[in-house]
């Protein structure tokens, strides 16, 4: 593998899936991936979506099983292979809210393996192997108005 001097449009790539998974935006997160692409677990991850029906059940999972996402892209490296394969590794907290009495807040963190493929010229997802690294939870309090006036007498 050789290091592969990546367009803007890689990492763009990255922040569009984010903001399509925090959106539960199902057609928005199609335009990132090939037509058969994939998001599925590495290791011990059990999940597989596949194609445009396996992202639009990803994304009502998404939107049945959490109030609020959001997902913070970082480290983004890419490498191109002797047969002109392009792969690469996001790095990834996600943080999803569970609702309720109390709100919890679920930290993930996550390295993505991932495959690209230039298609239409557009740089796409073929495959995302979702690997998390470790998980976070604690509760947190939904916004108030009253902190940006100051008041912080409600917050611990």
């Amino acid at each position: 593998m050789t290091a592969f001097s990546a367009c803007q449009e890689l990492h763009d790539l990255a922040f569009r899936y984010a903001l399509a998974v925090d959106n539960c935006d199902a057609a928005m997160l199609k335009t990132v991936f090939t037509a058969d692409g994939m998001v599925r677990g590495y290791g011990e991850n059990p999940i597989h979506f596949q194609g445009d029906a396996g992202l639009s059940q990803m994304i009502a999972q998404v939107d049945a099983s959490f109030h609020r996402t959001m997902h913070k892209v970082f480290n983004q490296t890419f490498e191109r292979a002797a047969d002109g394969t392009v792969s690469g590794i996001t790095y990834c907290t996600a943080s999803h809210i569970i609702a309720g009495e109390q709100w919890r807040l679920v930290d993930m963190a996550i390295r993505y393996h991932n495959v690209y493929a230039e298609q239409g010229g557009a740089w796409k997802f073929v495959d995302r192997a979702l690997e998390i690294v470790w998980v976070e939870t604690r509760t947190v309090d939904p916004f108030s108005p009253d902190v940006m006036n100051g008041d912080f007498e409600g917050f611990q």
